[in-house]
């Protein structure tokens, strides 16, 4: 990757992956040189980038680097939609929201008692 930094620019992103399902939601996603970091709801996570397989405002795709057990990870903005579909079902609470505003909200309060 040529740049330095670069963050992506949605505030919260449903994350997916066919070899980890682990993963789930990505606030605050930062690139670094060949490192992705995000705030997942319970702690930082943070993978080498092996590749960039698809970069558009609708998502961002990429292949871990092999060493760290490869796996492909795709970034999609969240919406509530999404939320209602794919992530509400695997949370704890299986809280319902309004509006995505007061979704992103509650997502990013959780960064504040994380530690």
């Amino acid at each position: 990757m040529g740049e330095k930094e670069k963050i992506l620019p949605a505030r919260v992103y449903y994350v997916s992956s066919l070899d980890d399902p682990t993963v789930l939601i990505g606030i605050e996603v930062i690139i670094r040189e060949n490192v992705i970091s995000w705030f997942d709801t319970v702690r930082e996570r943070m993978m080498k980038v092996g590749c960039v397989i698809s970069e558009t405002s609708g998502e961002f795709v990429f292949e871990r680097v092999k060493e760290e057990g490869g796996g492909t990870y795709t970034f999609i903005p969240l919406s509530l939609d999404i939320y209602r579909t794919k992530v509400k079902s695997h949370t704890a609470s299986r809280e319902d929201f309004e509006t995505e505003e007061d979704l992103f909200l509650a997502l990013e309060t959780t960064k504040k008692y994380a530690w």
